[in-house]
């Protein structure tokens, strides 16, 4: 907090007035070394705009270093309606002719043979329980497993290993493994893993993760056959007070126990749990035995409706109370195969009776059958349609999908492999060769054509299509004609820069300055005092004397092109010698070039030698782009460097460091003034107060 000061009570002086005076001298040097400041962060603000001006322009070389920028290329054909392509960069100018196309890819198709609805008075609905509503298919659609009596899952070796995990897609914790092969050799199961006797077929089974662990090296496309069983442990928590509760599954096989375990906490009056001398809950345990119906149950009996899952007890169970309960559950499996160029696609699906066709449609769509399924509700069947065209069976019967012995799919969702349809290649005519694809998609040689209509010029009824396929000069010439025209902007901005006037006569202002002027004359006075920061500087001048260069050399080389330099494309220097070397196009010449030699172009610009002579004209421009950027960074930094990392920074630095001392020294000799004018005060008033001290004595004072 800066000290309050009264001068001039004694003498009458302005004694602020004439200390303020007295210290703008002494300010002088500090003021110089503050303009100085600003002119050397106005130098490096000015550098670092003239980076980003730079790095913008390098960026742009990168485009005219991508082949696609100078060779795409366009095709037409004579009748689109028919006949579609597109073409690669890499693709020649070439022409292609299509005499017929016999017939279109289509995707197979199959669909049920009836209503899958037993009656069409009450259709299924797709997001009920199937368990629940299995009386609505038609009679035998569902053959119900047990997984006390056991699961089969199958697992085909992709890579070869030790380690694979059952799927376990049914919900459960596997009670016991009945049997383990591979590829019809059977394994022993061992209780541990350290068990394991390397060399023997052996296999280790965690039954909580179902990972399984072999002794040897299980060979790629083995197929691990597994058979086990399974239990649900379910716990239940009554909501309220009350003798119902419901298990999670529907469609209960069997208990594993004919006892339930019904456990609570004990409570005090309160309400509250009680807890033993270790802190721990008390649990209470009460155990209920199975019966047959439940019609006079006693309170240590509990029935179980084993289609619903709900569990009536004998005696009302307390809210809070848990229902510990482990049960075997019906499930149903079906099989499904497919076709694709790899190959057959095998998935086996399993699903419990809480499962609906909703479900099963989903997850059959996500499997990598490569099948969309779906239910229509109007004509009550189901329809399934490969997501692939083509025909991709031809080694077997020539379906794309097939079903593996289930009567869910055959009975209960009506599907019969006979009413397949489609699944057929696209068949053609190209350039005389009689052809065929999967997909009427496809690529000849960089081209990709897509056929959309059949038509036959062999026997005259329609026309052949042509397609033909040449070089997009309109692209590669824009292309071209804006990298010029960035060039020249860039230019003009370096060069304007360098030939700024500079104003020596415009120091920065000084803080006192500053405030005896408005803010438009503030301005006005700044702008002339920033202009030619750059002027004449050697980087930017040394800059513009090797991008004309980089321009100018000719590209040597192996390639073939007969372009070596811009002249011979059409571009040249332009005749006023004041522009700096600004590039002019005749465009004329240069459509010709792109038309003659499209890749010639591309390598003027982008060859990538290993010497400056063999290096196309934007890989070398970015060189030296970037040379001058590193200079201009070391001398004028970027905003993420501090000050000690680049030159000015650390002028700046030491600057900032003599104006801290000079303030210091300047705040010493303003107090050492204050003292010396109040010492002077002080004298004063001493001498004021002895002469009216006299007065006094000498009967000259005043009088009242």
């Amino acid at each position: 907090m800066p000290s309050i000061r009264f001068g001039g009570i004694a003498s009458g002086l302005d004694t602020e007035s004439i200390i303020k005076d007295m210290m703008r001298v002494e300010r002088l040097p500090v003021d110089k070394l503050k303009q100085k400041k600003q002119t050397l962060e106005w130098q490096r603000d000015s550098y670092r705009e003239t980076n980003l001006l730079l790095t913008s322009f390098r960026d742009k070389t990168l485009n005219m270093r991508i082949q696609s920028s100078f060779t795409t290329k366009i095709t037409n054909s004579s009748n689109s309606d028919k006949v579609t392509a597109i073409a690669a960069a890499t693709s020649g100018n070439v022409s292609y002719t299509l005499s017929k196309v016999q017939q279109l890819a289509t995707s197979a198709t199959n669909s049920s043979a009836g209503s899958i609805s037993k009656s069409q008075t009450e259709k299924i609905n797709t997001t009920d329980k199937l368990y629940s509503i299995q009386g609505k298919f038609q009679d035998g659609a569902f053959e119900w497993k047990n997984t006390g009596t056991g699961i089969k899952e199958q697992i085909k070796v992709e890579a070869e290993g030790k380690e694979f995990s059952l799927k376990k897609s049914l919900s459960g914790s596997i009670e016991d493994i009945k049997s383990v092969s591979v590829s019809g050799t059977d394994y022993t199961v061992v209780e541990n893993v350290e068990d394991l006797t390397e060399g023997q077929n052996q296999v280790f089974v965690d039954k909580t993760t179902g990972k399984m662990t072999f002794s040897n090296e299980i060979a790629k496309d083995s197929q691990i056959d597994v058979d086990y069983t399974s239990a649900v442990k379910d716990t239940v928590t009554v909501s309220e007070k009350g003798n119902k509760v419901t298990l999670s599954h529907v469609g209960i096989s069997s208990l594993t126990s004919d006892t339930i375990a019904v456990k609570n906490y004990e409570k005090d009056a309160a309400g509250k749990i009680k807890k033993d001398t270790d802190g721990n809950p008390i649990e209470n345990t009460v155990t209920f035995k199975q019966a047959t119906s439940a019609d006079n149950l006693g309170e240590d009996e509990f029935f179980l409706n084993e289609d619903t899952g709900e569990i009536t007890f004998g005696k009302d169970l307390e809210s809070g109370s848990r229902v510990e309960a482990s049960y075997h559950h019906n499930y149903f499996e079906f099989g499904m195969t497919t076709h694709n160029e790899t190959g057959q696609v095998i998935e086996n699906f399993q699903f419990d009776g809480r499962a609906s066709l909703t479900k099963v449609m989903d997850t059959v769509n996500k499997s990598e059958l490569g099948v969309n399924m779906f239910y229509d509700e109007f004509s009550d069947k189901i329809t399934m349609t490969r997501t692939e065209t083509g025909n991709f069976n031809d080694a077997g019967n020539g379906k794309e999908i097939g079903f593996r012995n289930s009567n869910f799919l055959k009975i209960g969702l009506q599907m019969d492999q006979a009413n397949e349809q489609g699944g057929e290649n696209a068949k053609f005519t190209l350039n005389g060769l009689e052809t065929e694809r999967t997909s009427n998609n496809f690529t000849v040689s960089g081209v990709t054509f897509t056929l959309k209509d059949t038509f036959d010029s062999v026997d005259g009824t329609d026309a052949a299509v042509t397609v033909s396929v040449q070089n997009d000069t309109t692209k590669a010439f824009d292309n071209i004609k804006k990298f010029v025209e960035d060039y020249n902007e860039l230019i003009d901005k370096l060069q304007g820069t360098m030939k700024e006037e500079k104003y020596r006569d415009y120091a920065p202002l000084t803080d006192e300055e500053r405030e005896a002027l408005s803010d438009d004359q503030v301005e006005k006075w700044e702008e002339k005092a920033k202009s030619g920061l750059l002027r004449n500087d050697q980087t930017l001048s040394s800059l513009l004397n090797q991008m004309r260069m980089d321009f100018y050399t000719p590209v040597e080389g192996e390639s073939d092109s007969m372009f070596s330099q811009l002249s011979a494309i059409g571009i040249t220097t332009t005749a006023n010698y004041l522009d700096g070397g600004k590039l002019q196009i005749n465009e004329e010449k240069l459509k010709e070039a792109l038309e003659k030699d499209a890749d010639g172009v591309y390598n003027l610009f982008a060859a990538d030698g290993p010497t400056s002579s063999e290096q196309g004209i934007a890989r070398r421009l970015r060189d030296s782009l970037s040379n001058s950027i590193t200079t201009i960074t070391q001398r004028a930094g970027n905003g993420m460097q501090t000050n000690s990392q680049f030159t000015l920074g650390k002028n700046l630095d030491e600057i900032n460091s003599r104006i801290t001392d000079m303030e210091a020294r300047l705040t010493e000799k303003e107090d050492r003034f204050w003292q010396q004018f109040t010492a002077m005060e002080t004298a004063m008033q001493k001498m004021n107060d002895q002469m009216n001290y006299m007065m006094s004595q000498l009967g000259m004072g005043t009088t009242a």
